[in-house]
């Protein structure tokens, strides 16, 4: 790929990675650093690429960020508070929202000239209406109230960093629907310890549909976004859905690696109403579960999307095909204890 345009003459071009001990951060570090690139990283977590600079820091630290942000030619900010019940309450707005707007002023103040910001579906999901192959056009939830603090802080985060767009600072925000690939701690995970316990079921009746993406594909979009990004450009201030293949009903989509892992896979299925009930529960007597009411939406409601927009203003399209992203994700759960 072409190098990026609109640096500051005379400097390396060096990218850094927010996050890029996660899942997305390793794919977007491995395919930047495959392109010859001078790859930063900062994380809470020590990164394992010994290619890359590596800084183990928080974003919420105002010293660390300036330090990892310091000559920088483009942001990747893929760190997050991911949602985990066992996660003190606060964390997300700290981390999402304050850290966020940390990370945006430092560069501002350092003449970073651009930051392609990693969002989330979950950004537009209220806890009680689903999306049938939606775009960008789908407003917010009317009642930011219902939905949850996840989700909350990941759509003040992405309006924190669309308002900072502007003639010397581009931004972008690309909106990752449900994410897999090695290196997962969530959503696999989650599945594989629910089929060994007792808690092997579906949820609903197969009908819902959900968009996945692989880990390296959504990396390729960030990169792709990036390239584009200039002031004025098509891209800059502008907001995206990241997909790849097609949609299908979350269980469905996950039993082939049960299957090839030797996993019974779940037979038995709790209807929508009934799942919303014993989530209602679990969320007053089981408050660090990962089973609750938002976890049934999730799954149990149409959650699909389209990228149009990426493939029109950026030229994105998926460069591993669902078997290539199914195969090296299942090498990497064979590496794995669950």
């Amino acid at each position: 790929m072409n190098e990026m345009k609109g640096s500051r003459s005379g400097q390396s071009k060096v990218h850094l990675v927010t996050g890029g001990a996660g899942m997305l951060g390793r794919a977007i570090v491995s395919q930047l650093l495959e392109q010859g690139k001078t790859v930063r990283i900062i994380d809470i977590e020590p990164a394992k690429d010994n290619r890359a600079e590596i800084i183990v820091g928080d974003i919420r630290d105002a010293a660390a960020v300036r330090k990892a942000c310091d000559g920088v030619d483009t942001v990747f900010h893929a760190a997050a508070a991911v949602w985990d019940p066992k996660l003190p309450p606060t964390i997300y707005e700290e981390t999402n929202v304050v850290g966020t707007k940390l990370i945006i002023d430092t560069c501002i103040q350092l003449g970073v000239p651009r930051l392609v910001y990693t969002s989330s579906l979950d950004v537009v999901m209220d806890g009680k209406h689903g999306h049938c192959l939606a775009d960008e056009s789908v407003p917010y939830p009317a009642d930011s109230r219902k939905m949850n603090r996840y989700a909350y802080s990941k759509m003040i985060g992405e309006q924190t960093v669309i308002k900072a767009n502007g003639p010397t600072f581009s931004t972008c925000s690309l909106r990752l629907v449900g994410m897999y690939g090695p290196g997962d701690k969530y959503h696999l995970p989650n599945v594989i310890k629910n089929a060994k316990s007792g808690l092997n079921i579906r949820l609903g009746n197969g009908k819902a549909q959900f968009s996945h993406i692989f880990s390296g594909n959504a990396a390729h979009a960030h990169i792709l976004a990036a390239e584009h990004l200039v002031p004025n450009s098509p891209v800059a201030g502008q907001i995206y859905f990241i997909t790849d293949h097609h949609s299908g009903n979350f269980f469905d989509f996950m039993n082939p690696f049960l299957e090839q892992l030797g996993i019974p896979v779940p037979k038995r299925s709790i209807p929508h109403g009934l799942a919303n009930v014993l989530g209602w529960f679990a969320e007053k007597f089981s408050t660090k579960s990962n089973f609750n009411r938002f976890s049934v939406y999730c799954v149990c409601v149409d959650h699909t999307f389209v990228h149009d927009k990426a493939t029109r203003d950026f030229g994105y399209q998926p460069i591993f095909t669902a078997e290539e992203a199914f195969n090296i994700t299942l090498e990497w759960l064979k590496t794995q204890k669950f």
